[in-house]
């Protein structure tokens, strides 16, 4: 059974690891690096000079850094999906008959092949804005469905896990409130993003600094949700870590956890306005709102563990 929620905690990491490799592939301009899909230039492995071109490929669209960056996303892609492949597997293997295992494990290897080929959509719609943030989205879904499938397995081999802890009844609901919140920004973020993109496909000559001024209400929208996610976030952990009892490891440093990464969000988003969205920022901001809406899952699903443990004792 370990074994099972070893390789879903490795695909569960490996997900979280392939949106950073994700959003460095946008940011660095390596999402056309490889023109082609499945294949790089007509090649299962990238040329590394002009001679290795295939006659048929333009010449000028080959940048050697780009196509290795692309391609290196596209091998942890295949890695991820394997390691996905083995967990349901394994899940066949030790959980069939559990369905609260199985159905998220099926789902997320039928997620992992989707995303497979829609990646090659993206590349066939020459990185169209809202297929690239689709793409991103079916991403956060597989990492949210295997880090349930990971805790399930986790407390069924530990059944006493979160008993002893008592946490505020509206613990599952603020953190309900904050998993919304943060979609809505992932989406609106995405948005802006996708935004910020066409205008600099329209305006070429645009600075960066005034494609901010000219993006619309959208990005003031999305930094005041930022703001609002921030103090939603301060105020629901400070209020669970004072009225808890006995707390989990994981809940207690899971708390801290969200409120670092939502000030470090809050931060680098107010960088990325006042200095016109440098590309490693905008890096940063993309994997770190994905590893927040990862922490606050967690905590809910810890909550309600801890919450059915209460109500069991209490019967």
């Amino acid at each position: 059974m370990k074994s099972f929620r070893r390789f879903a905690l490795l695909s569960t990491i490996g997900v979280f690891l392939l949106i950073f490799i994700g959003g460095l592939v946008r940011v660095s301009g390596a999402g056309m690096g490889c023109p082609d899909w499945p294949k790089c230039f007509d090649r299962w492995i990238p040329p590394t000079s002009m001679s290795q071109l295939p006659p048929d490929m333009d010449p000028t669209t080959f940048n050697i850094v780009l196509a290795w960056i692309e391609y290196f996303n596209r091998l942890m892609g295949v890695t991820v999906g394997i390691l996905i492949l083995l967990t349901t597997i394994l899940a066949f293997v030790y959980y069939r008959k559990v369905l609260k295992i199985i159905i998220p494990s099926i789902a997320a290897l039928l997620l992992v092949g989707y995303q497979g080929w829609q990646g090659g959509q993206v590349v066939a719609s020459n990185l169209k804005p809202l297929m690239v943030s689709l793409h991103f989205l079916i991403a956060l879904i597989i990492g949210s469905i295997l880090i349930y499938a990971t805790q399930q397995a986790y407390y069924l081999e530990n059944p006493a896990a979160e008993k002893r802890a008592s946490y505020p009844y509206q613990s599952r609901a603020w953190l309900g409130i904050l998993w919304i919140v943060g979609f809505l920004q992932v989406i609106l973020g995405t948005q802006v993003r996708s935004g910020f993109e066409i205008l600099a496909q329209q305006f070429p000559l645009l600075a960066k600094p005034d494609l901010i001024s000219h993006s619309g209400p959208m990005n003031y929208i999305h930094a005041l949700l930022g703001l609002l996610a921030g103090v939603l976030t301060f105020y629901a952990g400070s209020i669970i870590l004072r009225r808890s009892k006995q707390p989990s490891g994981l809940v207690r440093e899971g708390l801290w956890v969200m409120m670092i990464l939502v000030i470090a969000q809050i931060g680098i988003g107010i960088v990325l306005f006042m200095s016109g969205l440098p590309s490693l920022l905008q890096l940063f901001h993309l994997w770190i709102s994905s590893l927040y809406m990862g922490t606050v899952f967690v905590l809910y699903l810890a909550f309600k563990k801890g919450l059915e443990g209460a109500h069991a004792g209490g019967e």
